[in-house]
């Protein structure tokens, strides 16, 4: 079957033949990867780019809403879910609108037509900290350590053809060249000396690793190990300088791969683009069990959207729902929305805005005038837009590991990261040892792969994508990762197993803007101006630190904190929270 597909493509916002370059080779990318043959069902969900610039009609005043809300949340992601949790606990009345048609945004689940449960983003999250732990006990996943770790071996990579299980394990290790050893140790160990907070990461009193890129600090760890005095890291330095497979001109070339793609995948850029600060937090926990449930991180919010539907006295939500304006007044806001191709006016006494925080100066009316330097640190964070492909297979021709990383020796960053086994939890396969056991295929015919795909674009090529047809654009985005799939997995399964990959159809989530690209020096610059509340409006989303779970849950609780403590002097935070309170 041959899809033939026509595209327009204007220019009117080129100033120069540099941005003209980049957006044809865009088009270009674009075209050749569209034309092409699939005999699979492809399905697109989420929305584009274009939920972030609705167009009501404007030539009718707003509908105005008769009910006034003690605070309008802004997005329904972690972030937001939390912070209305902890809203209603208070007593408050709540609305919370959100863009797309469902709630949860990064980390939402579904369930497909046979039963099965599968996550439509992020996939898992690290052990908690303290006041993690609490937020995580309150919305009902405290035991989540006993419900949902996920057994050896969680990670592989697929290098150059050869699969290596559980990598980062010491029989595995002894096979890579001895950079990788390197990078574990050295990684550790800064994490012992104290160089990697948790949240609020901004608060940590050394921000060192803030002022490298991830690509600076992994360029410098040799010399750092050479620094190092204990026996170990002596040991570990003699068998990197003396193994022969190492590059003397870029001796951490090898382990550069690797953290590429896992920059690209969980921080939304490249190693040079992202703060060594940052990848430092994330990758630390990739040394020990990490937990997922069997729609990823979907359990969480799954929980916290149960608990908000049942106090529907406090709270009411409306999804397909994108804010336009939000304007302070002297005693509380009013928020404009869009809904149904209607344009919509309610107060409320605060607002916490949890959707992304490059939106929130073209949102918030004034925010650039009288806050300058917060709105210029919002609009100059960057994104990637995230792909999550969820493909549908015959039989289960692979069960080697939870997450598999590829890289083949033609990569290229336009190709997909790694993919996860669907179904490691899936009830159907019997429990063993108080873990499931994702080796043991299911007695059924329908296997799943989760594929992650995140792409970069130069921000004239998104400034205008009404001249883009967005299937098109998406169907590109399947067709690079799943033949990229089969080119690198097939092989591979022929060899050992003697299976292949059979494609039946493609579930492609979209996530415009999903990835901020966490650059050096947010935490030491950024993160503490742009978290300062505007007026009666609180930020609560996680492009205050890292895309990461426990960052979206602390984020909601911390703006909730903030609010409450706003509209009552006596406020007074759990002892447990590190949340810093704004300052009148």
């Amino acid at each position: 079957m041959f899809t033939q597909i026509f595209i327009r493509v204007e220019f009117p916002h080129m100033k120069n033949t540099k941005q003209i370059r980049l957006s044809v080779v865009a088009f270009l990318f674009l075209l050749s990867a569209s034309a092409w043959a699939a005999d699979y069902k492809i399905t697109i969900r989420g929305g584009d780019d274009l939920t972030f610039s609705p167009k009501p009609d404007m030539s009718k005043p707003p509908i105005v809403e008769k009910t006034k809300y003690d605070v309008v949340v802004v997005g329904a992601g972690l972030g937001g879910l939390s912070s209305a949790v902890y809203l209603s606990d208070a007593g408050k009345k709540v609305l919370m609108l959100e863009k797309e048609a469902h709630l949860g945004g990064l980390a939402a689940g579904d369930v497909d037509r046979h039963g099965i449960r599968y996550n439509r983003g992020a996939a898992y999250w690290a052990d908690a900290f303290d006041e993690e732990q609490k937020i995580l006990d309150h919305i009902g996943l405290g035991d989540y350590k006993k419900q949902y770790p996920i057994p050896a071996p969680t990670d592989s990579y697929l290098w150059k053809g050869k699969l290596y299980e559980e990598f980062w394990e010491a029989p595995v290790i002894s096979e890579m060249p001895a950079s990788f050893a390197l990078f574990r140790h050295e990684l550790e160990m800064e994490d012992k000396d104290g160089l990697i907070p948790v949240q609020p990461i901004e608060e940590g009193k050394n921000m060192a690793l803030d002022q490298l890129s991830t690509a600076d600090w992994l360029k410098s760890l040799p010399e750092r190990m050479a620094a190092r005095k204990d026996e170990e890291s002596k040991k570990i330095y003699d068998n990197f300088k003396k193994d022969k497979r190492i590059d003397p001109a870029n001796p951490m070339k090898d382990v550069y791969g690797l953290v590429e793609l896992y920059t690209r995948s969980a921080l939304g850029g490249l190693p040079d683009q992202v703060s060594a600060m940052a990848f430092a937090n994330f990758y630390i926990a990739e040394f020990i069990t990490r937990y997922t449930s069997p729609n990823g991180t979907g359990e969480a919010s799954a929980k916290m959207v149960k608990m908000l539907k049942a106090r529907a006295k406090l709270v009411q939500i409306k999804t397909e729902s994108t804010v336009t304006k939000i304007v302070n007044e002297k005693d509380d806001t009013r928020v404009q929305y869009t809904h149904a191709g209607k344009l919509y006016e309610v107060k409320a006494g605060r607002v916490v805005f949890a959707a992304q925080l490059r939106f929130a100066p073209k949102i918030i009316e004034g925010l650039t005038e009288k806050s300058p330097e917060q709105a210029k640190f919002m609009n100059s964070l960057q994104y990637s837009h995230c792909f999550v492909h969820v493909v549908r297979v015959k039989g289960h021709p692979y069960r080697a590991s939870y997450d598999t990383w590829v890289r083949a020796d033609d990569s290229k960053t336009t190709d997909f990261t790694d993919f996860i086994l669907g179904r490691w939890m899936d009830p159907k396969i019997k429990a063993y040892e108080g873990m499931r056991d994702f080796k043991k295929n299911p007695k059924d015919n329908y296997g799943i792969f989760t594929i992650y795909h995140n792409f970069q674009h130069p921000d004239e090529w998104m400034q205008d994508r009404a001249n883009v047809i967005p299937q098109d654009h998406f169907n590109s985005a399947v067709k690079i990762a799943v033949d990229g799939l089969i080119k690198n997995l097939d092989p591979l399964l022929k060899e050992k197993w003697g299976t292949k990959l059979e494609v039946e159809s493609v579930e492609t989530n979209r996530w415009p803007y999903a990835l901020m690209v966490v650059r050096p020096g947010h935490f030491s610059k950024l993160s503490k101006i742009m978290r300062q509340p505007f007026g009666h409006v609180f930020f609560a989303n996680n492009n205050l630190g890292t895309p990461a779970v426990e960052e979206a849950l602390f984020r909601g609780h911390c703006a909730a904190n903030n609010v409450l403590k706003s509209m009552d002097a006596g406020f007074k935070q759990e002892e447990w929270s590190r949340c810093p309170l704004a300052t009148p």
